[in-house]
């Protein structure tokens, strides 16, 4: 074997021995080594593969692989912009601490700053958004570079998934001519390439590192002479990738006596205290200033909601709890920040007037909600999408939210529809690019182990512009693994998010369109059928209820377009819902 072919069939057995399953190829000449050994693992069952002709969505594919299983995905590209193309997946995969492990092919450094044809400045090109990047040497000897390949995938597995701070990692790998093997059947075994004969990794990461939950009023004693709990608090749950900490959210609430607000991601609408409608009262100015609480709890990445941060801000009390080395507070407000949530304190003083009031206040706020929608008549509005497609969601199954209008209205009025099922999103850095792809290897990863006759069912609720982004992810070779994965999209031809914000004030009406919402007419439901995809058009309620119903059971990948009212109406209705809560809590 040509030195290419070997330094390509040892990177890839020691990341199936250190326990890699997936594999993403974007198809390139100067990654053909790695793609002809990926093949013959992929013959020989050792590994999944995903090929994909998009790198950028072949990068959030690994991505929403690696958020569901915590194992990373290996995603390999070609040299030139096709490395470029994985920067947002990586930049995500940083901000969300997901693993993730992005193997570029290279030219030689001879030929770097030459004028070589794609050839680009490669090495550290995504600067401090990785945990670890590795430039390789070009194969030269492998007899005598076996233990140097080795060694650096046991190092780069180990920083994608450091127990700490895990997240993505680049290997930047130069490979010299001959880019194919020298023969089609060189396949030696892998014993013969100097890995460890009993099938183990290289190098076994077995560091031990844990986070101990520690009582409340110990966390107190840590800033304060006085340990007693303020009995006025607020639970506020952000992004997170801890489930395990659920329980203990639960158990804080039930014995402080708190109201919990959480994000959609942030996977607390079971606990017995949570909110429904708890970003919609933190948003009635009057309701606010008349509950600030005396100590506030954050967990994980806190932000969908200005007036959920306003009151994080003014809290005389700040907890913030984030196990990352870069802990989340966008206020700057926290007195002390811990890795676990704590444990209840040996002696809380409750105040039962207090979390009476605020669960008082969710239900005002849910009938309020619940009179505007019902007079909107058959007009359908984003905010009625995400209410359905919530509640459409099996029990056990997966609802993957894209960025803007939608995980705000599932957050402001639909966390209560959600029925035991996990919410996840792209809440790293919140961008509309690759929700799809990153939905699609989500649920690959989370059906892996479905029974036939009990799949774990995946929806992915996004706007038309979120899905025009990212269509690329439709397109997948015949006989790969498809996901049971309803897509639905919100579809106001346009930027909704913006009639909602300062830029769709009437001052701006007349650029609005052209530089915010910028519709673009197209036919959603025609670009979907045309990618193969089963369709179906929707323009009323009772509509998308029956479509949702019948796209679960047929399973596979298919696609609900829900054509909404205009993004002037739904401004309007959702003012209206503001209004009307301010009205329900101003008479209570």
């Amino acid at each position: 074997m040509n030195a290419s072919t070997v330094q390509a069939r040892v990177f890839v057995d020691e990341l199936i021995r250190c326990g890699i399953t997936d594999f993403v190829l974007a198809p390139g000449s100067r990654s053909a080594p790695l793609a002809f050994v990926l093949a013959a693992a992929e013959q020989r069952g050792e590994i999944v593969l995903h090929v994909r002709l998009d790198e950028r969505s072949a990068g959030y594919l690994a991505l929403g692989l690696g958020k569901a299983s915590g194992v990373p995905a290996v995603v390999v590209t070609t040299s030139g912009t096709a490395a470029i193309n994985l920067h947002p997946a990586v930049v995500e995969a940083d901000h969300s601490n997901i693993p993730l492990i992005a193997l570029t092919a290279d030219r030689p450094p001879s030929l770097r700053g030459v004028g070589a044809n794609q050839s680009i400045a490669q090495t550290d090109i995504y600067g401090p958004s990785v945990r670890l990047a590795v430039d390789m040497a070009v194969a030269v000897d492998a007899g005598q570079e076996m233990r140097y390949w080795r060694s650096t995938v046991s190092r780069v597995v180990a920083a994608a998934t450091d127990a700490w701070h895990p997240g993505p990692v680049h290997v930047n790998m130069p490979f010299a001519d001959p880019l194919v093997p020298d023969a089609v059947d060189d396949d030696e075994p892998a014993a013969a390439l100097g890995g460890r004969t009993d099938g183990r990794p290289w190098t076994a990461d077995a560091r031990f590192v844990a986070g101990m939950s520690t009582p409340l009023d110990d966390v107190m004693g840590v800033i304060s002479d006085d340990t007693e709990v303020p009995a006025r608090g607020i639970i506020f749950v952000g992004d997170h990738a801890d489930p395990e900490s659920m329980s203990l959210i639960d158990d804080l609430g039930d014995a402080l006596g708190w109201p919990i607000i959480g994000e959609p991601s942030g996977n607390v609408s079971d606990c017995d205290t949570s909110l429904s409608h708890g970003a919609l009262i933190v948003a009635d100015a009057d309701f606010a200033s008349a509950n600030a609480p005396d100590v506030v709890i954050t967990v994980g990445r806190v932000g969908l909601s200005r007036a959920v941060l306003r009151m994080i801000a003014n809290s005389p009390l700040h907890i913030a709890v984030d196990p990352q080395s870069q802990w989340s507070d966008p206020t700057r407000s926290a007195n002390i920040v811990i890795a676990g949530v704590p444990l209840p304190p040996e002696n809380a003083a409750v105040e039962p007037a207090w979390l009476e009031t605020w669960q008082g206040a969710d239900v005002l706020a849910a009938a309020a909600v619940e009179t505007v929608l019902a007079s909107c008549g058959d007009q359908l509005t984003g905010m009625q999408v995400a209410r359905l497609t919530c509640s459409a969601v099996p029990a056990g199954g997966m609802l993957f939210l894209g960025a803007s209008s939608q995980v705000r209205h599932v957050f402001n009025l639909a966390s209560s529809s959600i029925s035991e099922a996990v919410v996840m999103g792209n809440r790293g850095t919140s961008g509309i690019d690759g929700a799809i792809s990153s939905a699609w290897g989500a649920a690959l990863a989370l059906q892996r182990g479905d029974e036939g006759d009990d799949p774990t069912w995946a929806v992915v609720l996004v706007g038309d512009q979120t899905f025009l982004y990212d269509t690329n992810a439709l397109l997948v070779p015949a006989g790969e693994p498809r996901p049971n994965l309803v897509i639905v999209v919100a579809d106001n031809d346009g930027g909704g998010i913006f009639s909602q914000l300062e830029q769709g004030e009437p001052r701006f009406a007349e650029s609005f369109d052209r530089i915010f919402a910028v519709p673009l007419g197209a036919d959603v439901g025609a670009i979907a059928s045309a990618m193969q995809i089963p369709t179906q058009v929707v323009h009323t309620a009772a509509d998308l209820e029956d479509a949702l119903v019948s796209a679960i059971s047929a399973g596979g990948v298919q696609v609900v377009v829900a054509r909404t009212c205009s993004r002037v109406d739904e401004a309007v209705a959702w003012r209206s819902v503001g209004e009307a809560v301010h009205a329900a809590l101003g008479s209570a």
